[in-house]
């Protein structure tokens, strides 16, 4: 049997002295510097490209919906956030989402949705507010989900940059 020999503390260590001066210098240093307070929400919060906000629905230029009701972004959400309802179209794509709701109290903003999807048709927004009086108002459908395009412009860029980098085409 092997002992383990442990050595005796000093008293300082036995009642904790050097880690409760350490806390202490690091608490006067801290007092001594300029705070930093936003002002919210008079002033936004920051946001760039990078910003992984509410997902969207990207409505292409010709006004329809780019979604094709595949249910990979359903089925890649951890959270069951996502419910997609596809239906028939005479259009050449063959189908689009009949129902296509997110329920935003569920979503956990993880971004599986944006990698999942084949079509590049949801995209993460850079709108970070959520704020309701209600359950139900906060189970968003596709008209609450849709953004054209351009106003995705700048994340759609970012992501098709980010999937370049492995010579994966978005």
């Amino acid at each position: 049997m092997v002992v383990v020999q442990r050595r005796k503390l000093t008293l300082a260590e036995r009642l904790y002295l050097p880690e409760v001066f350490r806390g202490l210098a690091i608490t006067f240093r801290k007092m001594f510097q300029p705070r930093v307070t936003r002002q919210y929400p008079e002033e936004g919060l920051p946001k760039t490209e990078v910003t992984r906000g509410q997902p969207r629905l990207v409505v292409k230029d010709d006004g329809n919906i780019a979604c094709v009701s595949c249910g990979l972004c359903e089925a890649a959400c951890p959270a069951y956030a996502i419910t997609i309802d596809g239906q028939e179209t005479d259009r050449f794509i063959e189908r689009e989402p009949e129902r296509f709701d997110i329920d935003m109290l569920r979503c956990i903003l993880c971004g599986f949705c944006e990698e999942a999807c084949p079509k590049d048709a949801i995209f993460m927004s850079d709108e970070l507010e959520l704020a309701d009086y209600s359950r139900r108002a906060l189970v968003y459908d596709m008209d609450k989900l849709k953004r054209p395009a351009s106003d995705m412009r700048a994340r759609m860029d970012y992501v098709k940059r980010i999937n370049g980098r492995w010579g994966v085409e978005a």
